[in-house]
């Protein structure tokens, strides 16, 4: 069955739908808020708000993808925590497992490095990223988007998302070849 389906089912009073839904989508969900607070019960809170929000607002949703629907209101969720809190507090320690074979970091980069070497590397270099793109970059590599779904999700085109994730990776990739060029030679010395 579909998400769109099990969610027929779901506002129709189904619980095994709703658990099939949370199946689907709990652990991404969760991976999203995790990876953009550092913090397992807040990221499991919010999780749960996600769902929450759907079944009190369940006549709002008639059509297009429920997942999109989904991470837009995590996306705004995360955005509301992150105005509540201090940044400092909410920075991502973790950086997402999931690698993008279409933009590569520099073969170079990690050949020279472990699994984690680059947890790591990434750990340190996500929080640098500005918000719009830590999110962009959670949106398509935690929460498993589409760049047609990350444009519906932030309101944008999707030439611009693309861009944005695009970007995103740039940014990362210098950040990891300079901390990488850094940790070279310090071992070299």
């Amino acid at each position: 069955m579909t998400p769109e389906e099990l969610w027929k089912e779901a506002v129709h009073g189904s619980q095994p739908a709703w658990e099939k839904l949370y199946a689907m989508f709990g652990g991404r969900l969760y991976q999203f808020f995790l990876k953009n607070t550092s913090n397992p019960e807040l990221a499991m809170d919010k999780s749960q708000e996600v769902f929450e929000r759907l079944f009190r607002h369940k006549e709002a949703f008639h059509t297009g993808s429920l997942k999109t629907w989904m991470f837009h209101i995590a996306k705004n969720l995360l955005i509301d925590e992150w105005r509540r809190r201090p940044r400092a507090d909410i920075l991502a320690e973790n950086p997402p497992d999931i690698a993008d074979p279409g933009v590569r970091v520099e073969d170079e980069v990690i050949a020279k490095l472990d699994r984690e070497q680059i947890i790591q590397l990434l750990d340190a270099a996500l929080p640098k990223l500005p918000a719009n793109d830590r999110i962009a970059v959670g949106l398509v590599y935690l929460g498993g988007l589409s760049f047609p779904e990350l444009a519906k999700v932030m309101d944008i085109p999707i030439g611009t998302a693309k861009t944005q994730v695009r970007q995103a990776r740039i940014k990362l990739d210098k950040m990891l070849t300079a901390k990488l060029e850094g940790q070279t030679a310090k071992e070299e010395a």
